[in-house]
């Protein structure tokens, strides 16, 4: 099918996040083209939320380009208080005729937000210089994004995609130049590249070429990206159909969006291990810009982490969900939680929404300890 390329200009880039993503910390995102050269089978981004003006058979092909996209963000992020932006968008061959990334990226550094970079494509090398003065300036990290190293599983279901050799040597680029880097290993498709040694493989290469933080993620399936999917797992696994079936309770009309609780926890579990045993992270720690709220952010960081814990453990839902509150409930409070600690205790702590007595006194412990 020919590759067609749309000019238009937008209205608005800068997507502002009522919550902000407890695994890359974003509060606001920001992309200049519509569609993906890619054009991964598994990628939400067909559903018809995301493109409702687009056939979701040409996602790969028909990409339309916010021309103004530099323009609009130095705009937009005049206006904005500074947090962490996921922004860019470095496929080809869109990219490397029209530079709209790297126009985007001068935009960031001039205004010194912290941008966080979710990328699969090796041209984000040729940014290089501007990824190592925003992390200068204020702070950038780079996840570079591999479902599996096994071939197979490349060619099914992401065939125009770059290299995996070509991936894991961006990490090493962006690596030397000393720019923080990761793993997205996401998504992990069931039962083809969820086994541990599978994992081990992927999560022992990145290390070997730079990553310092791995984050898992299961595959999320809706719509027609999910249809597609599915096609997918019929033609090269035909034998997993069933199986892919019960995960995901698709007996009826639709499937369920995530695999069950037990299966996501089993598999961060395992993630967990092998980063232990190999010494790296499996949670992005949350940068922080300074300001008088920043210890809000910190201590809803420390609330967020504790739900992921619990997560593992398959610990009760309102367990789960009473540290999640909480962590909205301190993000959203307009005061310093420092000050109000310092002020009242405990129990200026327990003013807070869904901040009960325990969590009070966890709050009032950690914040003691974090602020001597």
């Amino acid at each position: 099918m020919e590759l067609v390329f749309e000019e238009y200009r937008t209205r608005r880039i800068v997507n502002v996040h009522r919550r902000v993503n407890p695994w890359f910390w974003d509060k606001y995102s920001a992309t200049p083209y519509v569609g993906c050269r890619s054009g991964c089978e598994f990628c939400y981004l067909r559903g018809q939320r995301y493109l409702p003006s687009l056939d979701p058979d040409r996602f790969a092909t028909h990409i339309r380009l916010k021309i103004n996209a530099a323009e609009r963000l130095r705009r937009e992020l005049a206006r904005l208080e500074k947090d962490i932006l996921y922004c860019g968008d470095w496929q080809q061959p869109a990219e490397t005729r029209y530079r709209l990334s790297r126009q985007m990226l001068k935009v960031v550094l001039e205004y010194g937000f912290p941008l966080l970079v979710i990328e699969r494509s090796p041209l984000l090398a040729r940014d290089v210089d501007l990824l190592v003065e925003v992390g200068k300036k204020s702070w950038v990290f780079v996840f570079v994004s591999i479902s599996s190293l096994d071939p197979q599983v490349k060619r099914a279901f992401e065939p125009r995609s770059p290299g995996l050799r070509r991936r894991l040597a961006l990490m090493d680029t962006l690596a030397s130049r000393g720019i923080p880097v990761g793993l997205a290993l996401m998504p992990v498709f069931p039962f083809i590249s969820d086994g541990e040694e599978a994992l081990r493989e992927v999560i022992r290469a990145a290390k070997d070429h730079g990553a310092s933080v791995v984050l898992a993620g299961t595959l999320s399936m809706d719509g027609v990206q999910a249809e597609r999917t599915l096609r997918v797992v019929q033609k090269h696994w035909p034998h997993l159909e069933p199986a892919w079936r019960d995960l995901y309770r698709w007996h009826e009309e639709k499937p369920a969006h995530e695999p069950p609780r037990a299966y996501t926890a089993r598999l961060g579990r395992t993630v967990r291990e092998i980063c232990e045993a190999e010494g790296l992270r499996d949670r992005l720690p949350r940068y922080v810009v300074p300001g008088p709220r920043a210890w809000n952010k910190r201590l809803a960081e420390h609330f967020h982490l504790r739900a992921y814990d619990l997560e593992l453990m398959e610990a009760p839902l309102h367990r789960v969900w009473a540290y999640r509150k909480a962590a909205w409930s301190v993000e959203d409070y307009a005061g310093d939680v420092l000050a109000l600690y310092r002020q009242r205790g405990a129990e200026g702590l327990r003013s807070l929404p869904h901040i009960g007595a325990k969590l009070a006194q966890e709050a009032a412990v950690w914040l003691a300890a974090q602020s001597d």
